[in-house]
């Protein structure tokens, strides 16, 4: 993390000067630092920068075995818990984490931390990128001012990258290294 942060950061000579925001949320102090976000789960870890804006990211095993309505009916708006609820029992646990990575990495984009949060941010059930549903909650800003990018970095992996203020144009993955 390191070695990646300290190629985006103006003198190379000054050491990275980690601080934490109010709920947890990990930044660089250095002048001209690039905004990051971590994520790992069980075999794996991503690293999302931008130089403009802020970016939250959550990584997850997309084949994880979960109680998904037990779970959405406590985390989830009761919108989202009711879609859940009324897709075939057979995809409700990788829907779970679909809808579980998008609001996570929100949550980690505007520094809130995930707890009272998650059930703010509603997004439709729906493969490819996530689409929030509006209103936004209030710390989050204006809808246009948001984009969400979801990613496979690997085999048995999903992740969602939330930017925020972020002039975005593309996406490049730097390196993914899948589990051993």
């Amino acid at each position: 993390m390191r070695q990646a942060l300290r190629h985006y950061t103006r003198t190379a000579d000054e050491p990275l000067d980690f601080g934490r925001e109010a709920k947890g949320r990990p930044f660089l102090r250095n002048h001209g630092a690039p905004d990051f976000n971590l994520s790992d789960t069980s075999g794996g870890t991503i690293l999302a920068i931008t130089i403009q804006g802020r970016v939250g990211a959550d990584l997850e095993r997309a084949d994880r075995s979960l109680p998904a309505l037990r779970l959405a009916r406590r985390w989830f708006s009761p919108e989202e818990a009711a879609a859940l609820a009324a897709r075939p029992e057979s995809t409700r646990a990788a829907e779970f984490v679909r809808l579980w990575t998008a609001k996570e990495a929100s949550c980690k984009a505007t520094g809130t931390g995930i707890f009272g949060h998650l059930d703010r941010w509603r997004f439709e059930l729906a493969d490819g990128d996530p689409v929030a549903i509006q209103p936004l909650p209030a710390e989050a800003g204006h809808a246009d001012d948001w984009q969400f990018v979801r990613i496979s970095p690997a085999d048995g992996f999903t992740a969602v990258l939330a930017l925020w203020g972020v002039g975005f144009t593309g996406l490049r993955l730097i390196e993914a290294h899948p589990p051993n």
